[in-house]
């Protein structure tokens, strides 16, 4: 407790309690703290000395403890204990975070902002881009690769050079600028190292796969004007396969009897004896005789498979039909997952990563040196490289004309109108990138006139993030060359430059090694490749901060700090030449995404003690606070903020606060270079069958415009969304935030509580509809032609002008760029405690945070539909439960730690709208003679927690510490569709997947 009280007086015993994450800390030293044996050395005398400090959330120097809004503190000594070394880890598993959608390095085959490998922070669910990311107070440039870079990517920042974090946990955009939304996170690095000190970690599952190894190393010095250090860190984490993991490998049904809703009912595959698996769809050729399509597949010696009579009527010798509806046992022997060892499709399911591999090597140093009395001039930067590789599967299905002359036509005679082989890939991509930090400033004191012992802090940034990246990917043009009707047509070849004669005979699309995947070399070579792009970001600014009091008011001295800042930002983002080309099969094309965007900003903020000293008040304080921005993209904007800090007595105190916020366009939704994809009619269009559709709008709409009853868009191409970015049109997100918490420390015990209760909302979100909403949306409204969005598609028909044939109503082009339209609203509480006790036989602290997230909805539209995506599983958001629990005893040279992270219960059921059968009833034609056709699914993931413990020694200068995460070995939740890898639910459940885990560290000071 002694330790609680210093940090009280005046923030010199940091690292003893914020060593609990989630303490109820409202504010944290951004100055260094002295050591724990320093502290120990110390007399009580001495600690009372207070210093002035800055907290995050703040840019006036305090000499107290408390603030009016809630930061949650973790520190490098919380992350050691549970033997995490991965910054994202660390901060995503958080219970303001970990109950939200995070960007990770789980998302093998998902297009995430910043490029695959990336890992940021969303807090409370309203995305990484409303979060905004400090280093030491000072605002971070993000890095990545793609056109869409905009959020911080932890992997800039190793675990070693951080000494703590602190989440502001709210809206601060009066105080930092744009994307303070939903909180602020600042990293806060080691400072004043003397000495030289190592660090080595192994962490190593149980089971192969996911490993992570750690070295570090950092030197530094002190001398008479000032000190400098340098740091070293390397890290490297092995992937993760599907494959290596039972509850990955197998994307099964899941599916469980209507009937008895414990039984489960999956097909059992008749080769393996284990439940089927549907992991990727191929290996098969679906052939169309003018009658409707059948899925084929050739057959592999030694195995029995399904007869006529059980639905493998199969009109082509020497193969097998798959697929059947109302034939289960043609989906039981059916190629949808195989292995790769020489029979069958090839199994790409399995060999791709859930986790990738990822090694990341940081170079970091600060100097600080004395120029004058109050002077100091002050230097950090940082360099890192960050490799990263994915794993991934994907389908490769390319029409071919069955009059293609040299290839083996397996018809049989059979007039087949169209043939299309459906072929597994690798689909594998890959970045390097190199990022650059650095900072130099000039910070001190200075009295003139009425500004009397006021502080200054002047400094520039520059960061920039240069990335390389591709993927396999397949030439277009030389396709369509090979699968017309001709073997060996040169004329398509238009881009690539390649050359068909290479392979006279063509390439053997129908034949039983390309349909399983296994091209020749020669076919490989012409077919496949991996393009070179390039992403260039760069971030910088200058800002200066003076910060002071200005007189003295009854209660106290009135405090107040202002400044100014310039910020430019740029992108360049060059896909290469065939992507710029649309010369990708089955990929969109991307143009060059280049931009820049200049901010001016000045803000104020004040701290006025309002009165002190009375009954029921022991001190009451104002925190007032605003910002100007000018924006070069769309204009101006002020947001302000105000907190009130009430200390009732000793052991209560209230805080509150209500602001405004901003979300500048980050620079890809201004200058996206339009990307085209391509959707099916079915897909995009609401009058396909209008008179079934509900809504009496589509009705009358999709009448309006021509279309006949019963259009069903057969025989049309898909739609071409096109996607941009939105200069000149966009506008800056606002939010509106108010915070409202209690804290309880009681003298009669060593107890912490505090409750914050918070609520943001947030208006005018920029985000893209989505191809199929804008045209919905169009014909649903009832200023239907004049609407808007029904600028935002053509039809190949004029609406209102009716025409012949289907076809001729088919939608050509839809434009999903960005624009300001969405709401959304998140409310919830906060709950941190810390218990510590001195025993006799040692020293005891427990400590927990948790978050009940209220409400989280959004709309789309103003008319539309308001949707409630609490409580559901990360597929959408997540759970509206989390928590973190900590156990720590201290005896002498020993450390023994327990913790306990909390993953609540998340349900899609009524999200979907589904209401039977527990809400979770499906229909497939697998189990139509099985259940008719009906199965139970799993939309839900439980209630979930996942244990570690530790054990620490210190041999002087030396420590030693083994431990195990996920100790009791809990799998991930188990779900029936969608957002999983496997049958496990994908995201959230990091320790799920990796499984027990036993870590080792050795550590050594000098």
């Amino acid at each position: 407790m002694r330790d609680f009280k210093k940090l009280l007086l005046g923030g010199a015993a940091v690292v003893t309690l914020a060593a609990v994450a989630g303490a109820p800390v409202s504010a944290m030293a951004q100055t260094q703290p002295q050591t724990a044996n320093q502290d120990d050395e110390e007399d009580e005398d001495e600690a009372t000395e207070v210093e002035a400090i800055t907290v995050t959330g703040s840019r006036i120097r305090r000499n107290e403890f408390n603030s009016a809004a809630p930061v949650t503190v973790i520190t490098s000594e919380q992350a050691t204990l549970e033997g995490i070394v991965d910054t994202a880890e660390l901060l995503q598993q958080s219970s303001v975070a970990s109950g939200s959608f995070q960007t990770n390095n789980t998302l093998t085959g998902f297009v995430t902002q910043g490029g695959g490998g990336t890992s940021s922070v969303s807090l409370r669910g309203l995305g990484a881009n409303r979060t905004l990311s400090l280093v030491n107070g000072k605002r971070a440039g993000p890095a990545g690769t793609s056109g869409r870079v905009q959020a911080f990517d932890l992997n800039t920042l190793p675990q070693s050079m951080i000494e703590r974090v602190e989440i502001l946990n709210d809206s601060a955009s009066s105080v930092y600028g744009s994307d303070a939304i939903a909180g602020v996170i600042n990293y806060i690095t080691r400072r004043d190292l003397d000495g030289f000190s190592f660090d080595i970690f192994a962490g190593l599952p149980m089971e192969t796969g996911g490993e992570q190894y750690r070295v570090s190393g950092t030197w530094g010095t002190t001398f008479d004007r000032g000190n400098f250090a340098v740091g070293f860190d390397y890290f490297a984490q092995e992937p993760l396969l599907r494959g290596q993991r039972d509850q990955l490998s197998c994307a099964a049904d899941y599916a469980f009897d209507p009937s008895d809703p414990s039984q489960r009912i999956d097909l059992i595959d008749p080769f393996t004896g284990e439940y089927k698996c549907f992991g990727l769809f191929a290996g098969v050729l679906r052939a169309n005789a003018g009658t409707g399509s059948m899925d084929l597949f050739y057959p592999i010696a030694g195995r029995t498979y399904a007869s006529v009579a059980q639905g493998n009527n199969s009109p082509v010798v020497g193969m097998i039909r798959q697929g059947r509806a109302g034939f289960p046992d043609t989906y039981a022997h059916g190629n949808y997952q195989y292995g790769s060892n020489g029979e069958g499709p090839i199994d790409y399911y399995g060999r791709a990563t859930l986790l990738g591999q990822l090694a990341r090597t940081t170079v970091f140093s600060n100097f600080n040196f004395d120029l004058a009395p109050n002077a100091e001039l002050y230097a950090e930067l940082l360099w890192n490289k960050r490799r990263s590789s994915q794993h991934g599967s994907r389908q490769f299905f390319p029409g071919v004309n069955p009059a293609n002359p040299n290839n083996r036509r397996p018809d049989n005679g059979l007039p087949f109108v169209s043939l299309l082989p459906i072929i597994p890939l690798p689909s594998d991509s890959y970045q390097s990138i190199d990022y650059t930090r650095a900072v130099v400033g000039v910070r001190g004191d200075f009295s003139l006139g009425f500004f009397n012992n006021w502080g200054y802090d002047v400094y520039g940034q520059w960061a920039r993030s240069d990335g390389d990246y591709g993927q396999n990917s397949i030439y277009n043009d030389r396709v369509a060359a090979t699968t017309g009707a001709l073997a060996c047509n040169q004329a398509a070849i238009t881009i690539s430059g390649g050359n068909c004669a290479d392979l006279p005979g063509g390439v053997r699309w129908t034949d039983s090694e390309v349909v399983q995947g296994r091209f020749s070399d020669a076919e490989r070579d012409f077919l496949f490749f991996r393009e070179a792009n390039n992403t260039v970001y760069t971030h910088q600014y200058v800002e200066a901060v003076f910060n002071g009091d200005l007189f003295n008011l009854p209660a106290g001295p009135v405090g107040a700090a202002v400044g100014f800042q310039w910020r430019k930002e740029e992108i360049n983002d060059t896909p290469g030449f065939n992507t710029r080309n649309a010369n990708l099969w089955g990929f969109s094309s991307a143009g060059i995404t280049e931009g820049s965007d200049t901010v001016r900003e000045a803000f104020a903020e004040f701290e006025v003690p309002l009165i002190r000293d009375v009954r029921f008040i022991d001190s009451l304080t104002a925190n007032i606070s605003g910002r100007y921005s000018d924006y070069e993209s769309y204009g101006s904007t002020n947001t302000y903020k105000v907190g009130i800090n009430w200390q009732i007595n000793p052991s209560w105190r209230i805080r509150a606060t209500r602001g405004t916020s901003f979300r500048a366009p980050a620079l890809y939704e201004l200058y996206l270079a339009n990307q085209t994809s391509f959707l099916g009619q079915l897909t995009v269009d609401p009058c396909v069958q209008w008179e079934q559709d509900t809504n009496q709008n589509v009705q009358q709409n999709c009448a309006a415009a021509g279309i006949p009853a019963g259009y069903q868009a057969l025989g049309t191409s898909s739609a071409l969304i096109v996607a941009g970015g939105g200069a000149g049109v966009l506008e800056a997100e606002t939010g509106d935030a108010h915070t409202i918490g209690v804290i309880w420390t009681p003298s009669f015990i060593d107890l912490n509580v505090a409750v914050d209760y918070f609520d943001i909302q947030i208006s005018n979100e920029i985000t893209q509809i989505g191809g199929p909403q804008i045209v919905r949306q169009c014909y649903a409204s009832p200023d239907f032609p004049t609407d808007p969005l029904c600028t935002l598609f053509t039809r190949g028909q004029t609406p209102g002008v009716p025409a012949p044939g289907g076809s001729a109503f088919q939608i050509l082009q839809i434009q999903n760029s960005f624009v300001n339209i969405a709401d959304q609203q998140n409310r919830g509480i906060d709950l941190t405690f810390r218990y510590g006790h001195e025993f006799g036989f040692g020293d005891l602290t427990f400590d927990g945070q948790f978050t009940w997230q209220l409400q989280d909805v959004s709309q789309l539209f103003p008319d539309s539909p308001v949707q409630d995506f609490n409580g559901t599983t990360y597929s959408y958001d997540g759970p509206d439960f989390t928590g973190n629990l900590n156990l720590r005893f201290d005896r002498g040279d020993w450390t023994a730690f327990w913790g306990v992270n909390i993953i609540g219960k998340g349900s899609d059921c009524e999200l979907y709208g589904y209401t039977q059968g527990g809400c979770d009833l499906f229909s497939t034609p697998r189990y139509n003679t099985i259940s008719g056709g009906l199965y139970i699914g799993k939309f839900h993931n439980e209630f979930s927690t996942y244990h570690t413990m530790s054990l620490r020694r210190n041999f002087g200068d030396w420590s030693a510490q083994v431990g195990v995460s996920n100790v009791f070995d809990e799998p991930a939740p188990s779900t029936s569709c969608c957002f999983r890898v496997g049958t496990a639910a994908l995201n959230g459940y990091m320790d799920g997947y990796i499984g027990r885990r036993a870590f080792f560290r050795l550590s050594a000071r000098f």
